[in-house]
């Protein structure tokens, strides 16, 4: 099963979300801005968090090892950001994986230490070329994502948010959320994509990956 993509009328969790699109959100302007300064409707837009949501997802058991550790290859990407030049408010990323289930460190059980199958965030610039919709850029934040707990067959979901005016919280890495800045990523632009790459090193790591989503929310007015 390949990824799936919502981008006009998305549902989490079974619930419609607002607003549905872009047109939605420019409504909702425009509706508050004939009574109130548009400065004013604009903060209560931010407030109310009424941003547009971009999902992908994909529900496919695949697995990573030291031969895949050269190849960067994504086991899901991102739509190309719609919007205008720097719309991303939220970006939050959920993963469901775990490792081979063993290994000689026994002392590390139930701890990501040591622990050689992990997630790095990719960022990939729209390309100038019609044909490519994203191609592979440079960038210098934490590209770690998550990192599965050692020697557990037990599929664990991590959550991971990017998140706008937050101080760095990894106090929960391998045991499920981390909620991060958004920082550098807050300068996507429209036809950006991020990605969720796989990594597995050393000879009898295995990264077991079973689902994950990802999702973008944009202020597009």
């Amino acid at each position: 099963m390949g990824p799936s993509t919502s981008a006009s009328n998305p549902t989490h969790n079974n619930q419609l979300h607002y607003p549905r699109n872009a047109s939605d959100a420019r409504s909702a302007l425009t509706i508050l801005s004939q009574k109130l300064p548009i400065e004013i409707t604009l903060q209560i837009l931010e407030h109310a968090q009424y941003w547009v949501l971009h999902r992908v997802s994909r529900t496919e058991q695949v697995t990573y090892t030291q031969h895949d550790f050269d190849s960067h290859d994504p086991y899901l990407r991102s739509s190309p950001i719609e919007g205008v030049h720097f719309p991303v408010r939220e970006i939050r990323i959920q993963i469901q994986s775990h490792d081979q289930g063993c290994s000689i460190f026994r002392q590390d059980y139930n701890t990501i230490r040591n622990s050689w199958t992990w997630f790095e965030l990719g960022v990939e610039r729209a390309s100038d070329r019609a044909e490519e919709s994203c191609v592979s850029s440079p960038w210098h934040g934490n590209r770690r994502l998550a990192t599965n707990v050692h020697a557990s067959k037990i599929v664990r979901e991590n959550v991971i948010i990017y998140r706008a005016g937050v101080e760095n919280d990894d106090s929960a890495v391998g045991h499920g959320l981390s909620v991060r800045e958004l920082g550098g990523l807050a300068k996507l632009r429209a036809g950006d994509c991020v990605s969720i790459i796989p990594r597995a090193r050393f000879p009898g790591w295995i990264n077991f990956v079973c689902s994950a989503s990802i999702e973008i929310y944009t202020m597009d007015l």
